[in-house]
């Protein structure tokens, strides 16, 4: 019997990528044998253990993991090829995606059924996080990501810019005193960021006359979870740095605002990254639409 290595790809990709045989076999709408079947099948055509099994979880083996990171792109390769020769086809299939916790939640996710109008026939997978991912561990097909890019191994698509501004919450400024210029941060303290990559806390960055300037502020709390910022930010833990829309109803309110206005932060880069350079008419789709949400906001 001829070995349809397709699509016993297809199902190895998908175990590591949902983690469990029976949630393959869910999600691939097969019998959980076959499955395991596709497995054995794969790794006798290979001559190689591609997992390691137990009865709680599995695991991908050295060789297991260079299979996977170098056929996944093969196969959105080959599903984009039989896709071209049908342009006029409706798009279908899972897309996986992951974005900043912020970003989803303001500005995503309340807009997705505009997106869905467009592609019914797609399911996003979509993951919320404020740290770095792998995409091709993580089986991600492309990842929402703000500022400098570290990812040399990944493409990267410009979507646009994000305003950033300073600010804190009146209890803190009345507690602590104003700000009038950047000599003055070294007085008060201030919320931090982590770099999920160096663990390190992130510069502030502001515009003056001579240029751009980084400092780093004085603070007894480092975070990485967009959600926990504000909400520090709110209970007069220090100042925050941080996106303009996510910031702005809390301006609007007056429950926080905004300090050091002479000395704007600079724009954010907005960028989306999928792991190999033939981009999928999934991942394509997905990054216009998203290009056009951020004119429109």
């Amino acid at each position: 019997m001829q070995i349809n290595l397709f699509e016993l790809i297809k199902i190895f990709i998908e175990i590591v990528e949902s983690g469990s045989f029976t949630r393959a076999a869910e999600n691939l709408q097969i019998h959980r044998p076959a499955v395991t079947k596709a497995l054995q099948q794969l790794e006798q055509h290979s001559g190689v253990r591609l997992l390691q099994r137990t009865t709680r979880q599995i695991n991908l083996t050295p060789e297991g993991e260079d299979f996977y990171q170098r056929s996944k792109p093969l196969l959105a390769q080959a599903d984009d090829l039989l896709e071209s020769f049908a342009p006029d086809r409706p798009l279908s299939g899972q897309l996986r995606v992951d974005m900043p916790i912020s970003f989803a939640a303001l500005r995503v996710v309340p807009k997705l059924p505009d997106f869905y109008r467009m592609h019914p026939n797609i399911e996003i997978i979509l993951s919320c996080s404020d740290r770095r991912r792998n995409m091709l561990r993580e089986g991600l097909d492309c990842v929402l990501r703000m500022g400098e890019l570290e990812d040399g191994d990944y493409i990267s698509r410009p979507l646009g810019n994000i305003d950033m501004l300073t600010c804190a919450s009146p209890g803190y400024l009345a507690a602590h005193g104003r700000l009038d210029t950047l000599e003055d941060l070294q007085h008060h303290q201030a919320v931090n960021w982590v770099n999920s990559s160096s663990r390190q806390s992130m510069p502030w960055i502001f515009k003056t006359e001579t240029g751009t300037t980084e400092i780093h502020p004085p603070g007894k709390l480092v975070m990485d979870n967009s959600e926990a910022y504000i909400v520090a930010g709110l209970a007069g833990l220090g100042l925050l740095q941080g996106m303009r829309f996510f910031l702005q109803p809390y301006l609007d309110s007056g429950r926080l605002v905004e300090v050091l206005p002479n000395y704007p932060v600079p724009h954010r880069k907005l960028s989306l990254l999928y792991p190999h350079r033939h981009l999928s008419r999934k991942v394509r789709a997905f990054a216009e639409w998203l290009e056009a949400l951020l004119r429109k906001s």
